[in-house]
């Protein structure tokens, strides 16, 4: 009895297997020039923000991407902004620490084609303290915080529809 081998596919035409196999590794980057980098007057007093929260959000999103500390997406954004030939300020790492905090990011939406089965489930997170064993065994500090994220799961695409984090003391 013979075993199972893969099947092997003989490459004809070089050239075009090389240039496929480039493209692989391509990457692309667009900046609207019409994008609104900078952030119109609140009406608020002191001093107004420079940026609008679609060029943090850029910036972070860029961040996570590759993985970046935010020193290094700094140089990231200003020479892909180079690159674009777009002369626009880049805000520094600590505008995005700053505002990351206090960003609103909207989750985008894609409607159901009927209704759907949302599977919920909550899990507690450790925000803040000593592990419990450590309390437990040396009388730790009573400031130990729990946080709760409860998700909400389509059932059939397996996508998260909801997200929600609340104190620990929200039962499910």
């Amino acid at each position: 009895m013979s075993s199972w081998a893969p099947t092997k596919y003989k490459t004809t035409n070089w050239s075009t297997y090389n240039d496929a196999l480039k493209r692989r590794g391509s990457l692309a980057i667009w900046f609207d020039p019409e994008m609104m980098w900078t952030s119109n007057p609140s009406g608020k007093r002191g001093r107004q923000q420079q940026f609008s929260d679609a060029a943090i959000q850029t910036c972070l999103t860029l961040k996570v991407l590759f993985g970046m500390p935010l020193r290094q997406t700094t140089g990231f954004v200003e020479s892909l902004l180079r690159l674009a030939g777009l002369d626009w300020a880049v805000p520094d790492f600590s505008t995005l620490c700053r505002r990351q905090q206090t960003l609103n990011v909207g989750l985008p939406y894609r409607g159901g084609k009927g209704p759907i089965n949302l599977l919920i489930d909550s899990t507690g997170i450790k925000a803040e303290g000593e592990g419990e064993w450590n309390a437990r065994k040396h009388g730790g500090l009573k400031r130990r915080i729990w946080r709760k994220i409860h998700i909400g799961i389509d059932e059939e695409t397996m996508e998260v529809r909801a997200v929600e984090v609340t104190g620990s003391n929200i039962g499910d």
